[in-house]
């Protein structure tokens, strides 16, 4: 490895090399701290890399392991059937974000269905400019919240299940 050039005066009209700069010295061990700092840096984001590659296993794993999986998989295969998705794979994120809504005793398995049926029956369709429409029909979509699941349980066709309120109803006195 050769070594770290230095830093030189020069006199600009003689051209006379008058010595090394005063503030070399400073700013090169300055220079230095700052290279350590930035390799520490470096080997603490490899180390949170892997970290995070290991909780992501652990939460795939403690997935597939839950009690509730294979009831959460079947309202995603339902999904799939019914919205036209059937390449999408059922993750351990989508098993997280429906689960909620498996284990709410408002909801349930029942109510889950009836969503998923309500995306397959009537989906927002904006049209794009090319004259297509994007049908909006996606599993995160509808067990993004209470509100977004109440919605898609109303849209399911009214054969299948009376409609879903999040609030109380009326006294009929």
């Amino acid at each position: 490895m050769s070594a770290r050039p230095t830093l030189q005066l020069i006199d600009t009209e003689t051209g006379e090399v008058k010595g090394e700069c005063p503030r070399c010295v400073d700013l090169e061990s300055e220079v230095q701290r700052l290279e350590d700092i930035v390799t520490s840096l470096e080997r603490d984001i490899r180390a949170w890399g892997i970290r995070y590659q290991e909780l992501k296993r652990d939460k795939a794993q403690s997935a597939k392991h839950h009690p509730l999986y294979s009831e959460v998989e079947i309202v995603f295969r339902e999904w799939q059937r019914l919205c036209n998705h059937p390449r999408s794979p059922f993750t351990a994120d989508r098993f997280w974000i429906a689960l909620p809504y498996y284990e709410n005793p408002k909801y349930g398995l029942k109510m889950m269905i009836l969503a998923v049926k309500g995306a397959a029956y009537d989906p927002f369709e904006p049209m794009r400019r090319n004259g297509t429409r994007k049908r909006l029909d996606e599993w995160e979509r509808i067990f993004k919240d209470a509100g977004s699941f109440e919605d898609f349980c109303n849209r399911a066709p009214r054969s299948d299940e009376s409609a879903v309120s999040s609030t109380q109803p009326a006294d009929k006195s």
